[in-house]
């Protein structure tokens, strides 16, 4: 499959200069001058090598599927990981997909801060811009509303353990969390910085290891039991294995932050291999360990009478969770910005701190109503990230590829690609939403 993509990016390609002056009814043509090469055409490069943007992917979604995989494993027994495989598989096709599709567009865009849009643009004009934009939206802010509870949940654990009270509220710690996140949107480096991606995918490299160790001091469970897979508990799995290896509505903005975009495909398909081998030894190890009553933060598994290993793991994720919400906030705020006419070089002009403020507030309205990251890991799995992931990469493939000698096998793909996202997506969602209920009902 790479090799069909990277046989396309080495052929010339004819773009439009500017979405701007270009003509309606060319949406998805590539008729127009100039010609790649030629005098006329320029297009803006970033600082990013292959692994650099390999380490961003693996940053933006693996600390919340690190703590959840254990138990979405569980619950769907010895078939998830054949879920999971398929998962992989389909999500680093559409990966390239997405990737190929950016090539396409990018010279119309070379100072664009919303890529993904743009290509949903270039293919079926504004509405694949608005579908992009309400998918992309939505599942980065979930996301970051994700992480955020994750670091919430671990401030409020730590306090426990170091002072032995729980006066200080989970949803108090939500807030406290919140307010580092919005510092760090603010005053921390922005989508470019490799710092961020590389202490993301160091802590949770080292918070694996340690939650492992902390699974085999704890122990195997007294009273433990093989969980009873369900059809309810397999689908709300399936979300949660979508929402891990999701991510896609920033793929666009690594691969234009890259100093050669043509080595994207090759940071998709490494940062995919890291996620892998992150989350099959944990998982396993969970599943052994705890059975039925395995947790939906693993963290809550391990013995508290293991207080070094657990301040430690706790400090580690609540610093990754902060670090990943920032990648995937960071995309969502240039994307606003970028409506709004907010200046890029200006640190603290109104128009960046309104969007960036008011983000974070909705983050903790959203954080307060659904207080439980694993029920926002699902229901965002089975909707936006599903149609993100799945769905778009692949529909704006078949109006952007070449039709070469090779259209027959990527039609296919690409077919087999948009069945298995509206397939998952039906069932994830329906069970999603159902069990959210359930939890609410039950009080």
């Amino acid at each position: 499959i790479n090799f069909l993509f990277c046989m396309e990016l080495e052929s010339p390609l004819r773009t439009r200069i500017s979405v701007c002056e270009a003509d309606p009814d060319m949406e998805g043509s590539y008729e127009s001058i100039p010609l790649i090469g030629s005098e006329n055409w320029k297009v803006d490069t970033g600082t990013l090598g292959m692994v650099g943007a390999a380490l961003f992917i693996v940053g933006e979604m693996t600390g919340s599927g690190i703590l959840g995989v254990p138990q979405a494993l569980t619950h769907s027994g010895y078939s998830g990981f054949g879920m999971m495989l398929l998962c992989v598989v389909v999500a680093s096709y559409t990966g390239l997909t997405l990737s190929r599709n950016w090539m396409h567009v990018r010279d119309q865009y070379p100072h664009c801060s919303k890529p993904y849009p743009s290509i949903g643009y270039t293919a079926y004009g504004r509405k694949g811009e608005i579908a992009v934009q309400v998918c992309a939206t939505v599942t980065l802010i979930g996301g970051c509303c994700a992480y955020v509870l994750i670091a919430a949940q671990s401030l409020a654990r730590f306090i426990y353990l170091e002072f032995n009270t729980d006066i200080v509220g989970y949803r108090t710690c939500v807030v406290v969390m919140a307010v580092v996140f919005l510092l760090v949107l603010i005053f921390g480096a922005g989508r470019e910085s490799m710092l961020v991606a590389v202490c993301a995918t160091v802590l949770s490299v080292l918070f694996t290891i340690l939650i492992i160790v902390g699974i085999v001091q704890t122990g195997k469970a007294a009273d433990y039991q093989p969980y009873k897979v369900s059809a309810k508990s397999w689908f709300l799995s399936f979300g949660k294995f979508l929402f891990a290896f999701g991510g896609h509505s920033a793929f666009p903005n690594f691969q234009k932050e890259m100093k050669n975009p043509r080595n994207f495909p090759g940071s998709v398909l490494l940062a995919y291999l890291i996620k892998l081998v992150l989350y099959v030894p944990i998982g396993l190890t969970g599943m052994a360990f705890f059975g039925s009553t395995v947790d939906a933060n693993i963290l809550n598994n391990i013995d508290n009478s293991l207080k070094v290993l657990n301040v430690c793991v706790l400090l580690l994720v609540a610093v990754q969770a902060i670090m990943s919400a920032t990648i995937l906030g960071n995309p969502v705020a240039d994307m606003i910005e970028g409506f709004i006419g907010a200046p890029i070089n200006k640190l603290l002009h109104w128009k960046r701190l309104a969007v960036r403020v008011s983000f974070v507030l909705l983050s903790i309205c959203i954080c307060e109503a659904i207080p439980r990251f694993d029920l926002i890991m699902s229901l965002i799995g089975g909707t936006t990230i599903n149609a993100a992931v799945f769905i778009l990469p692949s529909i704006f493939h078949f109006k952007l590829a070449k039709k070469d000698k090779w259209w027959n096998l990527k039609v296919t793909f690409d077919s087999l690609s948009i069945l298995f996202g509206l397939g998952a997506g039906v069932v994830c969602t329906f069970a999603s939403v159902a069990h959210i209920i359930d939890e609410y009902s039950e009080g």
